[in-house]
């Protein structure tokens, strides 16, 4: 069992290597080939309208939304299905309007990255496994994908009513505009299947979202297992109270089955070892830390696939390397003599390999960059901190950032208590020179008054 998840660890590590180097192509197939299956859905669900319900008209579409956020095939989807509602009547069109007017201002306004899980759902009924989404998307998602996946519900059975709805009324030969829209809408609010279903589905969201959350081990576990028993009790509830003949049978088969789809997601997407968890804890001055880590799993043979890699692209003038090439694919066989190549060793466990890499060897046996590339991979492998030293060191340099801010802060206030005192002195300053001036004010006032006594006297005594 431990060889073949480690083998499937592998295949995912090179999808998403490929994934990320064709990632600019991969994106729109996979935006076209979604848009040829919700559009091709509606032609053959709900074609009422024969002019656009043709398959070379869906390919454009979809080649259109391809190259076009998301949204835009919700949009174009949306549009579509008014079209074949018109068809059958304009009450219809009507009707669905209003249901795709209140589902855009909730989605648009709450969840307009979750796209996908607007999507997804339709599609997911049309093919029986609708209880994948609420559960995936409450791993993968946030407590707003409730809403998409909500509306992707109450769109589909908006649909299916109105496509089981057009039989009778074309049956009826009803004319009265009134009383055809009154139906539809008493048909739409009495349908509590859906109701209940939209209702199951965004509370298995939220509470799978909240306890894969969680600082817990197993958390993505435990959430799917709550997720799935909550979705089972809310529809059998629901069931029981308003009659809605949901299939018990489909119900749990379902849920077994999304139960099988989200381990796989989980195993893509957060596939880590809690046997191997490390709690750490530190402080500094104002808080104290306790942190948490779980590794995750890697898969130990893309160790060895990378140092052959690494063997492949240093060429050290030998045709060792060059002999090794035809047996990795990557280039043909060399045209020189058998003579001239020298054997190939077959790879090593990593055990051996480092065994063999801390036995002394000559400088005869081994080239100088083999010798190198040896030392950068020990003083490498030697280097590499723990879990334990990393968390150190991210607290020193959380200690030193928080040192460095608190002397940028001493500053700031040095500098602003030594802009008052300047201003304080300088308003001393102006207050002296104001008193200066007042008082040789006076003293030339004084000595003007003297001078005028005097004049006075002389005056008087001549």
């Amino acid at each position: 069992m431990t060889e073949v998840m480690t083998k499937l660890r592998g295949y995912r590590y090179r999808a998403v290597l490929f994934i990320n180097k064709f990632e600019a192509y991969i994106i729109p197939a996979v935006k076209f080939l979604a848009a040829m299956v919700v559009f091709c859905i509606i032609n053959a669900k709900f074609g009422y309208m024969t002019k656009i319900a043709k398959f070379p008209l869906a390919i454009i579409m979809a080649l259109f939304c391809s190259f076009m956020p998301s949204n835009m095939i919700i949009i174009i989807a949306a549009l579509l299905t008014m079209l074949h509602a018109y068809a059958i009547s304009a009450e219809f069109a009507l009707v669905l309007g209003v249901v795709y007017a209140i589902m855009f201002l909730l989605y648009f306004r709450f969840s307009p990255r979750d796209s996908v899980a607007a999507i997804l759902t339709p599609i997911c009924f049309v093919f029986k496994i609708p209880y994948v989404i609420p559960m995936s998307f409450g791993l993968v998602g946030t407590p707003a994908s409730a809403i998409s996946v909500g509306c992707g519900t109450v769109i589909f059975y908006v649909l299916k009513y109105m496509s089981q709805a057009a039989e009778a009324f074309k049956e009826s030969g009803e004319d009265d505009l009134l009383k055809r829209l009154k139906a539809l809408l008493e048909g739409l609010l009495n349908n509590r299947e859906m109701l209940v279903c939209a209702l199951a589905f965004a509370l298995t969201v939220i509470v799978v979202y909240f306890i894969r959350r969680m600082s817990i081990n197993y958390a993505w576990t435990i959430a799917m297992a709550t997720g799935a028993l909550a979705d089972i009790l809310i529809i059998l509830v629901g069931d029981i109270m308003y009659h809605t003949n949901i299939s018990i049978i489909g119900l749990i088969f379902g849920t077994i089955l999304a139960c099988i789809v989200v381990r796989i997601i989980q195993f893509c997407v957060f596939d880590i070892d809690y046997s191997r968890t490390e709690k750490v804890q530190f402080e500094d001055d104002d808080y104290y830390y306790y942190v948490k880590a779980v590794p995750k799993i890697k898969a130990p043979e893309l160790e060895e696939d990378d140092d052959d890699d690494d063997d492949d692209d240093d060429d050290d003038g030998s045709s060792a390397s060059v002999s090794a090439l035809p047996a990795r694919g990557k280039r043909p066989a060399s045209d020189k003599p058998k003579k001239d190549k020298k054997p190939v060793r077959p790879k090593a466990a990593p055990s051996e390999r480092a065994k063999s890499a801390s036995r002394p060897a000559s400088s005869q046996e081994r080239p100088a960059r083999e010798r190198i590339r040896e030392a950068v991979k020990e003083e490498s492998t030697s280097s590499e901190p723990t879990s334990k030293e990393r968390a150190a060191y991210e607290a020193r340099q959380a200690e030193i950032q928080r040192r460095r801010e608190a002397a940028r802060k001493r500053n700031e206030r040095l500098k602003s208590e030594q802009a008052q005192a300047e201003a304080k002195a300088s308003s001393a300053d102006i207050v002296q020179e104001e008193d200066n001036d007042l008082g040789l004010g006076r003293r030339m006032a004084y000595q003007r008054r003297k001078l005028e006594e005097r004049l006075n006297n002389n005056n008087d005594g001549q």
